[in-house]
């Protein structure tokens, strides 16, 4: 098999997934040069090069990179700390390895309130109501709130964003994170302190994630997936980074039609080519866009766009990816990535987790976690489940828990019922003082989004016959 060299810069996300995947190539024996920010025993052990660089400084990278650069035939990231700081910029120019993301001007996630002017643009009606809030247009927090009541006395329920990245922790909406006015106001002024803020209409509907490829020219959509971002159960606690994530064997989800499914992906497709422009944008590559839909019944809304893949839904599509991902990568950089396969198999995606993650429970950082009985029974189910580290690392001849997502235990399967047995059954095996969600892609939870979307639909056909 042919010899290919890959940078990987992570941030201990889904990295772990991608050396997977690459490992499972039929045409290819992959060689790894990792550079993330603590000592993931999973990369590590498969790392021809490890080099620890907490900070993951562009400075540090580019240098490892132009060490091994003769090697490498590109680079890939599981964070979006590195393509909104630039990272590809400053790779390829002063390294000349190709990056498989996006240059820092697509870099979209860096300000909530620069997407909503850019979908202004490109995909207004996607947009839902909102109001951009700069600290520096008030003279004080009185008139900032007098202006902030009066905006979220129009729109009836809110939610209140940071500008910045916040990854989840930062948003608040309104029912969940507050459910009185004065709990309302102290988060916006809290949001305020420290910069701008995005007031955005509450949507109602139903969640899926969307994700798209690109050389820069051609659009593949990826088959939708469903996560789960609140901590607990229900859909209850506060807002994390991601507890899990379902796609099922189609290009859909259960709880939509065929038609909105489609109507999503050409929507979309149209969007990306007014972003893009004529011909093809080189600093549109990799996974160019993943965005956080509302489906409402009547049409969908983007909550969130995000320059790269979500952290749990991404380790869902590479799991199904039916192409070599060395050759989507070579093809990507090249630009002729023609098409984009994906397998007809469900899976599901369990983060195991400290009891301290989304604030449900005392830390635990620093907790031992022993995953030998978990890649013991992956070895017995024989390539459909996989045990993913993520916030893991070696230290003093332990493997020990940070305070983020410990492992992703992802399953595949001929259904949903099956794929989400087999997550869970891992997830089981892992030992230490761990927690996960038990109704990702449960048959509750899928009947209950079927019902609302359902409900959602009737009232839609209802206000257009009035």
């Amino acid at each position: 098999m042919d010899k290919v060299g890959i940078l990987l810069v992570s941030k201990c996300l889904s990295s772990s997934a991608m050396v997977d995947t690459f490992l499972r190539s039929q045409k290819y024996r992959p060689e790894f040069y990792v550079i993330e920010r603590q000592l993931n025993p999973f990369n590590h052990s498969r790392a021809k090069f490890h080099a620890v660089v907490p900070t993951l400084a562009l400075g540090e990278i580019v240098k490892i990179a132009r060490r091994f650069r003769d090697s490498i035939a590109f680079g890939l990231t599981d964070t979006e700390d590195f393509v909104v700081a630039g990272g590809r910029d400053a790779v390829e120019k002063e390294a000349g390895v190709p990056m498989v993301c996006v240059t820092k001007k697509y870099a979209v996630e860096r300000s909530k309130a620069d997407q909503r002017l850019l979908f202004d643009a490109i995909f207004r009606e996607a947009n839902p109501d909102y109001r951009v809030f700069d600290p520096r247009d008030y003279p004080d927090s009185d008139s900032a709130m007098r202006e902030f009541r009066k905006t979220a006395a129009g729109m009836d329920a809110v939610v209140v964003k940071p500008d910045a990245p916040a990854r989840g922790a930062g948003v608040g909406v309104w029912g969940s994170d507050f459910e009185s006015e004065e709990e309302m106001s102290s988060f916006f002024l809290n949001v305020l302190s420290k910069g701008r803020v995005v007031v955005e209409r509450k949507v109602e509907g139903e969640e899926s994630s969307f994700h798209a490829f690109s050389d820069g020219k051609h659009f593949h959509p990826a088959p939708l997936t469903r996560d789960y971002k609140r901590a607990l159960d229900e859909n209850r606690g506060r807002l994390t980074g991601g507890m899990g994530s379902y796609r099922s064997k189609g290009a859909g989800l259960p709880f939509l039609t065929y038609g909105e499914s489609e109507r999503l992906s050409e929507a979309e497709e149209d969007a990306f080519r007014r972003w893009r422009g004529r011909g093809s944008e080189p600093g549109l590559r990799g996974i160019v866009l993943y965005d956080a839909i509302m489906h409402t019944g009547r049409g969908f809304k983007v909550l969130e766009r995000n320059s790269r893949g979500g952290n749990t839904e991404v380790v869902n599509l590479l799991a199904t990816l039916a192409d070599d991902l060395v050759d989507v990568c070579y093809r990507t950089v090249e630009g002729s990535l023609k098409q984009l396969r994906f397998k007809s198999e469900s899976s599901v995606v369990t983060c195991a987790v400290p009891n301290s993650y989304g604030g449900a429970g005392d830390g635990d950082e620093g907790s031992k976690v022993d995953l030998a009985a978990a890649y013991a029974l992956a070895e017995r189910q024989g390539g459909r489940l996989r045990i993913l580290p993520m916030d893991l690392r070696e230290e003093d001849g332990a493997t020990r828990m940070g305070t983020s997502r410990t492992v992703a235990v992802a399953a595949l399967a001929g259904s949903l019922a099956e794929a989400r047995e087999i997550s869970l059954r891992g997830v089981e095996a892992i030992s230490g003082p761990l927690r996960w969600r038990k109704d990702i892609a449960s048959a509750a939870d899928l009947a209950r989004s079927a019902a609302h979307m359902r409900l959602l639909r009737r009232r839609s056909r209802l206000a257009a016959s009035a």
